[in-house]
């Protein structure tokens, strides 16, 4: 028989010979002799018992019974092995720390095991027997205090975060409101989901960190992001070939148009987000083409009364490339008093009336309700504050409606019109007079909407009791957020 131990060392690399399980395993157990010589007075020594993947027991390791062995002179059975070791330690997988304190091998877990006997027992006799906590670690007093003001007081505390306007931070509110610098749509509509995840991703600008991964599913950001792209491009297109406003005459011209524009975000896209699997990434273009190609026979039924004008068209932002031409860097103001950045997906303009129309396009699913949504809440502020700040950029404009285009088959290619020339307006302002309110006076603590927290970019700061937690507080202070989410 081959010896392929005598073959693995006949070879060797730059360190010279490779190692053989025999060598890794003396390897080892020099280390084992290492550590338990440069013990001074006492060798503590500790091996898994149970694997927690699949809750079963765990066999203790050779180099356990080596230490046996040298202690007592025999290996003893390895069932008496386990029970050994829990009747010296105690630990177990709810509390990882020894009954006796006396046995515990460093501070912590010195400090469990009295916490331990401590919530095991009742009466008096133990009241304020670990106060000693407190005194030896004010880091974990402040915690401990803190977390007893967020869910024990009912009145609203610092320890819950930002809940008011103070002579330290009235000057860096004062720099956060909306007449002071520009917010976008996405950012304001935060503030109805929740103030702090408002407070964290529009005022402090914290984001998860993007981690790149290979694209397996397409999530719905980054196809609503290619869809957009696909609209956009197909559009211009359109009006420089002189196409607009669509018709049943040039409709095949026109989906010869919308193809190119396909091809050419596709090309540019499949380099950018490298898809792990071809097939998915077909699927997922493909779903989108058919999408695309309803919602431009949507657009031409259209096309005998509006006419698509500006496409992509910016306000606010640095950055222009691919928008409109017409696109701004000067935010919008709002009657004067709040400033808003966006891009809004299509301008439209009423061939006989003159008057405009802004157009948002949704990829979603179709959740208005049919004659009362109208901010929904802050959820939804696209149609009335997008045509407030068309409005603000060109005031001798007449801006009819603001308009959600559900231009894809989950949303039903279903349009949603919110007329502008009556209540709208006042709504719109109502919302961003709550929300500029609430950053004046500091109130910007989290108090989430329902089931939000699951989806929340910042659950690991706050974890995914906060709902239940905030619904103990004093609802006076957040009086304002509950009538916004109110609205319809």
């Amino acid at each position: 028989m081959r010896d392929p131990g005598r073959r693995r060392r006949s070879l060797t690399h730059v360190g010279g010979a490779i190692d053989t399980e025999g060598d890794r395993a003396d390897a080892e157990r020099l280390q084992l002799w290492l550590a338990v010589g440069a013990a001074a007075e006492r060798l503590y020594v500790s091996f898994p018992r149970v694997e927690l993947n699949e809750s079963r027991p765990r066999v203790p390791s050779f180099y356990v019974l080596d230490i046996l062995r040298a202690i007592e002179g025999r290996i003893p059975p390895v069932p008496s092995i386990g029970q050994r070791a829990m009747d010296a330690g105690g630990a177990r997988l709810a509390w990882p720390a020894p009954l006796d304190p006396s046995t515990a091998i460093d501070d912590f877990e010195h400090d469990l095991s009295i916490l331990g006997n401590l919530l095991a027992s009742s009466g008096e006799s133990v009241k304020g027997r670990a106060r000693y906590l407190y005194e030896l670690s004010p880091e974990l007093s402040r915690s401990l205090t803190y977390r007893w003001l967020r869910w024990q007081r009912r009145q609203w505390e610092p320890a819950d975060g930002i809940v008011r306007s103070t002579d330290v931070t009235r000057a860096a509110l004062a720099a956060q409101r909306l007449g002071a610098r520009p917010y976008s749509l996405t950012a304001l509509q935060r503030y109805s989901v929740c103030p702090y995840q408002f407070l964290m991703a529009a005022v402090y600008r914290l984001a998860p960190l993007e981690t790149p991964a290979p694209l397996q599913k397409m999530d719905p950001l980054t196809r609503g992001d290619l869809f957009h792209q696909m609209q956009a491009g197909a559009l211009r297109r359109l009006q420089t070939d002189g196409l607009l406003p669509l018709s049943a005459d040039n409709l095949a011209a026109a989906h010869q148009r919308l193809a190119a524009a396909i091809r050419e975000v596709q090309d540019r896209e499949y380099d950018r987000l490298s898809p792990a699997i071809d097939r998915v990434w077909q699927d997922e273009i493909a779903s989108m083409t058919h999408d695309l190609q309803i919602w431009l026979e949507k657009l031409s039924e259209e096309g005998a009364e509006w006419t698509p004008e500006r496409f992509e068209f910016a306000f606010g932002l640095n950055d222009t490339a691919g928008r409109d031409v017409h696109s701004t860097a000067e935010p919008a103001l709002i009657d004067g008093r709040f400033k808003l950045r966006g891009s809004i997906d299509m301008i439209e303009r009423h061939r006989k009336m003159r008057f405009l129309r802004v157009t948002d396009h949704k990829t979603g699913k179709n959740r208005t309700q049919r004659g009362q949504t109208v901010v929904d809440g802050g959820r939804v502020l696209q149609p009335v504050i997008y045509g407030l700040a068309l409005k603000a950029l060109f005031p001798e404009e007449t801006v009819y409606s603001g308009r959600l285009f559900f231009c894809t088959t989950a949303g039903g290619f279903t349009p949603y019109e919110i007329p502008l020339l009556g209540d709208a307006p006042k709504r719109g302002l109502d919302v961003l007079e709550i929300i500029d309110r609430a950053v004046e006076n500091g109130i910007l603590a989290a108090r989430p909407a329902s089931d939000v927290c699951q989806w929340c970019d910042f659950q690991v700061v706050c974890g995914r009791d906060e709902e239940r937690r905030t619904k103990r507080k004093d609802a006076k202070l957040f009086a304002d957020l509950d009538a916004l989410r109110d609205m319809p």
